[in-house]
């Protein structure tokens, strides 16, 4: 029985994440799998941003008019290469 309630539990926490879009691989390495990290502090997490604003976020790296935390240049070289499909899909997977 205790067995059976393990494997459900594995079970529903694995179908609570949603695997990551392939646009979001150039992301993981300073965010982690899921936006819940950062390596250049100071910054939010990314997992804390509505996808409204992870959207506007990137769209604003992409067109160069924004630079929070003083990154700017260094994610407008990751944004410039997504689409505005591809910046939906990484708002959908870890957006609130």
């Amino acid at each position: 029985m205790k067995k059976l309630a393990l494997i459900a539990l594995i079970a529903a926490a694995t179908s609570a994440f949603a695997a990551a879009p392939a646009s979001y691989n150039a992301c993981v390495g300073c965010h982690g799998a899921a936006g819940e990290k950062n390596t250049l502090v100071p910054a939010s997490h990314p997992n804390a941003l509505t996808k409204a604003e992870i959207v506007t976020s990137l769209q604003g790296y992409k067109a160069g008019t924004l630079n929070k935390y003083g990154k700017g240049a260094m994610m407008k070289s990751f944004a410039s290469r997504l689409t505005d499909d591809q910046m939906k899909e990484i708002a959908d997977y870890m957006g609130k």
